[in-house]
């Protein structure tokens, strides 16, 4: 993800301590960032709301990490109808997303992520200023935001709870986002077990999300616990992409690539960015390597 060329929408994330110090948290709000990709991409259901998980799960992986990453992908690889997922942020909040099947439905009809995304791989990847550093666990059954809870626990040592949620109705993307609860060491033991035994009775993280109150989600997950909120920052679903780039891009392609492009004809070629859905129209003549 280079510098990004156009900001498409715009989403948040808070962050603060509770229970008197004993627990780190961070909320994200991507709703409008989120319905903005739906739209654009033009993703079934099930696609929208894996993706928004994705999305929200990265923003909120990166405020655990020690050392901000100057970017942090992360890639969901399963064997159900959605393919591939990956989201990236970078420092700067800037954050995108892409997934190979945008059309496609559970076999079962349903929302279910799990079924969606099915068996196979997370990858993490931290680019910094001493080079990447990556690392990978196996997808958890139960969805995206445990797979994270999981890999935290297993890469990065942290003991953490990752809830995610996007509320997909007819007209739309009403409520995506999530929160992360962290467990800051020598924390009170009979503390942290409330709040697990809390966050084990939590049933609907889509509809808490899509309250007005912003705190709603807060409330249910920390009940009585005093907390703070330190920082508020502004995030934005933003594409590098750019017509000059992609046509140097196809101006690589192997040669009988590029000579069935042009015996193709037509009305040209037409290539749609993954990440934002622009489109981008290029004539035969267009294509042939600059002598």
């Amino acid at each position: 993800m280079s510098t990004p060329s156009t900001i498409l929408s715009q989403g948040g994330i808070r962050h603060g301590l509770a229970g008197s110090g004993d627990l780190r948290w961070a909320q994200t709000d991507l709703t409008q960032a989120v319905e903005t990709v739906r739209r654009r991409l033009d993703l079934s259901p099930l696609a929208a709301v894996a993706l928004g998980q994705l999305l929200a799960g990265t923003v909120l992986i990166q405020r655990l990490v020690t050392k901000t990453p100057l970017r942090l992908r992360l890639e969901v690889r399963g064997d159900g109808p959605l393919g591939r997922l990956q989201a990236e942020v970078d420092a700067e909040g800037h954050l995108r997303g892409s997934v190979d099947h945008g059309r496609a439905e559970s076999p079962d009809g349903s929302l279910g992520i799990a079924s969606g995304i099915g068996h196979g791989l997370l990858r993490v990847v931290r680019q910094t200023a001493r080079g990447n550093y990556e690392s990978q666990v196996e997808l958890v059954p139960s969805g995206i935001g445990q797979t994270l809870t999981h890999y935290l626990e297993q890469s990065e040592q942290i003991r953490a709870a990752v809830l995610l949620g996007v509320m997909a109705r007819p007209e739309g993307i009403t409520a995506a986002g999530g929160l992360v609860l962290e467990a800051l060491p020598d924390a009170d033991g009979d503390l942290l077990l409330a709040v697990e035994e809390r966050i084990a009775e939590q049933e609907s993280v889509s509809r808490l999300l899509e309250s007005p109150d912003e705190d709603a989600l807060l409330d249910d997950v920390l009940g009585q616990l005093d907390r703070e909120t330190l920082a508020s920052d502004t995030l934005s679903y933003a594409c590098s992409c750019d017509r000059d780039s992609l046509l140097q891009r196809l101006r690589e392609l192997p040669v009988e690539d590029l000579e069935y492009l042009e015996q193709k004809g037509g009305d040209g070629t037409e290539v749609v960015c993954t990440y934002c859905g622009a489109r981008y129209l290029f004539q035969a003549d267009e294509l042939r390597p600059v002598q």
